[in-house]
């Protein structure tokens, strides 16, 4: 009697069908992940920017315009924050967002100095081409939504790498 040594092709075809079947629903679940951070990236930028008039609805000026009187610039981030926190729009969670970045307000700068910005650090470039296609024209150096690599140019480097968003939402 002649014993089998090795397998036959179906049994290898069926492996590698297996092996394919799990590389597609890994591969999946990694577009699904990295898709829901975008989208939490997104409301989150969106839910900081409005809390921003929630506050002026409420009091009648931003919070963090410390000038007197009241020039609608934000000039104080940290005045900003407490105050938002103080009037229960925002909590201290919210200044950290899905990409281990920051959310900081600000205003009067270039090339908007009339107005006020949200800007968010550690934004992969990807995502910030994105929000920039959402909500403005899609190009990093024009428009109310701006964007850079670490180095400051616009779509250069490495598509992954951490950048600053900024947002000048009340224009």
């Amino acid at each position: 009697m002649r014993s089998q040594k090795g397998f036959t092709l179906i049994e290898i075809a069926i492996v590698m069908v297996i092996i394919g079947i799990l590389m597609g629903a890994i591969l999946r679940g990694q577009e699904m992940i990295k898709n829901a951070k975008e989208k939490n990236f997104y409301t989150k930028t969106r839910f900081v920017a409005s809390a921003q008039f929630t506050y002026l609805d409420r009091v009648g000026r931003y919070a963090g315009d410390t000038t007197s009187p009241p020039d609608g610039i934000i000039d104080n981030n940290g005045t900003a924050w407490t105050e938002l926190q103080n009037q229960q729009i925002l909590q201290s969670s919210d200044q950290q967002h899905v990409f281990n970045g920051t959310f900081t307000f600000g205003g009067g700068v270039a090339p908007h100095a009339n107005y006020n910005y949200l800007l968010a650090t550690r934004v992969p470039m990807w995502v910030a081409q994105s929000f920039d296609t959402k909500v403005d024209d899609g190009v990093g150096n024009t428009g109310n939504v701006r964007w850079q690599t670490t180095g400051g140019v616009a779509y250069s480097g490495d598509p992954n790498n951490a950048n600053n968003l900024y947002w000048w939402f009340d224009r």
